[in-house]
């Protein structure tokens, strides 16, 4: 192999790494989403922020690693926690609306981990 070569090899093996260790982060993340969701059951409209925060971190470290639909899925989840109103009593429907864009994106997830299994 040629020093470049190397170089190349090498590049592409911490990359593999960085998207091993971001999927299994992102698995992590999603128990948190699943209680953050609770929050907003509960009561708590600030949870909708950790919410966004939680999917926008999923956004741009995902496609920037190759996982556009595991990024669109994290997108869909962003915006609609940022369109949330952050005080008062979260609206029951918008809260399960948020459960049903959050399904999906943990699903993506899970199928992404088990496929580099």
């Amino acid at each position: 192999m040629t020093h470049l070569a190397d170089k190349q090899a090498a590049m592409r093996d911490k990359i593999a790494a960085l998207a091993e260790r971001f999927l299994q982060r992102c698995a992590i993340e999603m128990t948190s989403g699943r209680e953050l969701l609770e929050q907003l059951r509960g009561g708590n409209a600030g949870a909708y922020k950790d919410m966004e925060h939680l999917a926008h971190r999923m956004v741009g470290t995902g496609a920037s690693l190759g996982f556009q639909s595991l990024s669109a899925k994290a997108v869909t989840v962003e915006r609609f926690a940022e369109a949330q109103p952050p005080t008062g009593p979260p609206d029951p429907e918008a809260i399960e609306r948020l459960g049903e864009f959050l399904s999906p994106l943990e699903s993506e997830i899970a199928l992404l981990v088990q496929a580099r299994r």
